[in-house]
This record gives C-alpha cells, structure tokens and sequence, in this order.
C-alpha cells in the first residue's frame, strides 16, 4: 500500500474500525496503554484509504500520530474479514459495507462554503469559514468531530467542549438537510434539523456524554424511522440462558484472585461477575454487551430463569456515587447496602467491604466508568422487587481494560 495524503473532510460511506493492538511486550507507563488502531475510510476523491492511529507519546495520550495508505476493494474486504474473526463485525454487516463501498461515490459536502441549512426562531445551523455552527437562542455553538469514531464535539464561546460519543459527524449532517432528507443516530432515532438542534443544545456543556444520554431531551417519545406494517411485529424470542448468545466483543473471565477473595464471604447476597474486554471500548454499548455475557454467567444455575435484553436502559454514575455510604432510610437499594445490609444480618463490616472492593479493583478507583441498569428484564429480580430491594450495575475499569457485573436481589 503507498502512503496517501486525504485532503480536508473525511467521507463516512465506507468507514469501520477493523483492528487494533497493543505494543510489543503492552508497553506501559504508570496507567497509560499505548496502541495501534487502524481504520478504513473514503476520501474527497472518493478513494478508500486505511488510517493507523498510534498514541505514541509516553507522557501524554492526547498526542497521537496517524499516516493514512491507499487501499483497493479486495484490500478492505480482507480487513472485514479479519473484523469478523476478531468479533468487531458481524457477516451481515460486512455485506452491508461492501454494498456502500461499491455504490456510486457522491461528492462530499463542500466544507469551504459559508451557508445556512436550517433557521427558526430559536436556532440557525450552518457553516462558516470551514466548520458547521449552531446559534441556540442567540449562543454560538461551534461543531466539531474526531476523525474516527464519530465524536461529535460542540465547542461554547467561552471553549467549554462537550463531546458526544457514537453521534454524528457533522458535515454529513448539514448535507443531508440541505438535500431535504433525514439522519438516524445509532439508537435508531431518526433526526430532521430540529431534532438535532435540539440535542445539540442539551447536550452542550455536560463535557463527555454518550448519544442515548444527549437523546434525554426527547423524553420518552421517541421518533424512530417509519416501518412497513409488516416488519412492525415484535417477533423476538423470549431470551433464555439456554437460548442466548454471548457476544463475542466480550468474554467471562472464570478464574481471578478476586473470585477467592469473595469465597470468603458466603453470606453476602451480591453476585459478581468479571468480563474481558476483546475490542475497542464503545462507552454504554461495550457496558450492555458485558452485562448480557456477566448476566448469562450468574443465572447459568437456574435454566428457568427468562430475561430480555431488548427492555434494558441505563444511566450513568460516578465512581464516588457507586461507593456512596449505606443509607437505611432510603429507599432504593445501593452496593454497599446490598453488601452490609442483607436481608438476614452477615455479621460483615465496612473493613470486609472495603477489603472485598481493593481485590475488585486492585488499581484504584479513579478510572472506573459505572452504569447503573433497570432491573425490570430478567425473572432473578423478582425476589428483590417483593421489598429488599435490586441490584444491577457495569463498572469498568480503564487500568484492567475488564468490566465488573455486580447483581443483587434477594427476599426473605
């Protein structure tokens, strides 16, 4: 492959992550973890190239090299096929990227042009002096995204940037409402150019959120595309451990010193459940994906036992609010609750709680991400739902590259 200099503005009709790697020897320093990811992408011109991403610099990780390459067809269906053995891809989504591929290249957005796309009342989106903006109720938001996730960054007056994980990028956006058309986020969500001024406005100023999160502003209505009246049938089978497969981004981890550190306490009610992580970490969705494979784990003793993932929804909590003191007054049931308060006395105390934590997360607890999940989609919470209380949260942990599946639910 010769090396290949991409002009401004990435076309997104062919892009996919398709491999990454650790150095040799996972070169390390302190909790950093140096890489090599790689990408494939279309240009301006309409040629593929491949992107390798590398964060080289060993004292500071938002500095990052990347070369980018030439590439044909058969090059890229090569690629796929390693996502797919690697479980980064599905086979039905590969034919789906060759199909893009293969369709006829239509220039991109002409970045260069000052233009208005949408304008009412309270919004104007647009472009000037080569970047998208949104004026929110006389406020200048300026749009940006990273070159490979998509991550689309809104940017205040007073550089407060917010950014927005699996959202969209926004060149695209702003020429399919040009074209009169629609854009659908990954929740399946379809956006006209309201719609999207009015996440973008929400969004702005909460720092580092996903797309589900910034999709809040929609309540609980949602607006998803239009189906055939024939494809709008819920066939989906009831899900059973028996019947359920575990996605292969993920994987149970069976043995660990935590695991006999946790023997030791026979009374407690929590059920834990470490995963690896086998690809690139995708915020909420690499959290549900670990919680169908911990889940699958802790019911696998009682095959009577349903549960459907398609009803499970989450939020976001800090690592201070998963550790937050036992509350008996309170009425919603918290970890170190579960753990010091079950619902027949275990004796154990905050040194066991805390001794049981330092084995979980043996690196700290600065580099934890959490969600806390409804625990209406599996038949183990109806105990705990008779009065105890339930439990259902993801925690993972950046310095381990794994997630922890802690659940709870008890009756007396």
């Amino acid at each position: 492959m010769k090396e290949y200099k991409v002009t401004s503005g990435y076309g997104w009709h062919a892009w996919f992550w398709v491999d990454k790697e650790e150095f040799a020897g996972e070169w390390k320093i302190g909790k950093l973890r140096y890489r090599v990811e790689k990408a494939v992408g279309r240009a301006d011109d309409g040629k593929l190239f491949l992107m390798v991403w590398t964060n080289l610099d060993q004292h500071d990780w938002h500095k990052f090299s990347q070369a980018f390459y030439e590439i044909d067809e058969s090059e890229y269906a090569e690629l796929l096929d390693r996502a797919i053995k690697q479980g980064e891809l599905s086979p039905k989504d590969r034919e789906h990227l060759i199909k893009r591929m293969k369709a006829p290249f239509i220039p991109p957005w002409d970045i260069h042009k000052a233009v208005v796309v949408y304008r009412d009342g309270r919004y104007t989106l647009g472009q000037q002096n080569d970047r998208p903006y949104l004026i929110a109720n006389g406020e200048r938001l300026t749009l940006t995204c990273h070159p490979y996730e998509p991550c689309l960054y809104i940017t205040e007056e007073g550089g407060c940037k917010t950014a927005v994980h699996n959202a969209f990028y926004p060149f695209d956006v702003l020429d399919a409402f040009s074209r009169g058309e629609t854009v659908t986020s990954i929740t399946g969500r379809e956006y006209d150019a309201l719609d999207f001024c009015r996440m973008v406005e929400y969004a702005a100023g909460m720092a580092d959120i996903g797309i589900n999160e910034a999709e809040e502003v929609f309540g609980n209505r949602s607006k998803e595309k239009k189906k055939h009246p024939l494809e709008q049938k819920n066939d989906k089978p009831e899900q059973t451990p028996e019947n359920f497969v575990c996605p292969e981004s993920v994987s149970v981890i069976e043995q660990d010193s935590f695991y006999d550190i946790a023997d030791e306490y026979p009374d407690n009610v929590i059920d834990y459940c470490l995963v690896k992580n086998n690809s690139l970490y995708k915020g909420i969705d690499s959290h549900w994906k670990s919680l169908l494979a911990g889940a699958l784990r802790i019911i696998s003793d009682d095959w009577e036992l349903h549960f459907d993932a398609g009803k499970i929804s989450a939020k976001s909590i800090t690592a201070k609010e998963l550790f937050d003191a036992a509350d008996e007054n309170s009425e919603k049931l918290n970890y170190k609750s579960a753990f010091l308060r079950p619902p027949y006395p275990s004796g154990y105390t905050d040194k066991d709680f805390k001794r049981l934590n330092q084995a979980l997360f043996p690196n700290g607890t600065d580099d934890l991400e959490v969600y806390e999940w409804t625990t209406d989609w599996s038949d183990y919470f109806d105990d705990g739902h008779e009065w105890w209380g339930t439990l259902c949260l993801t925690v993972y942990d950046k310095t381990l590259d794994r997630f922890v599946v802690i659940m709870a639910s008890a009756t007396d």
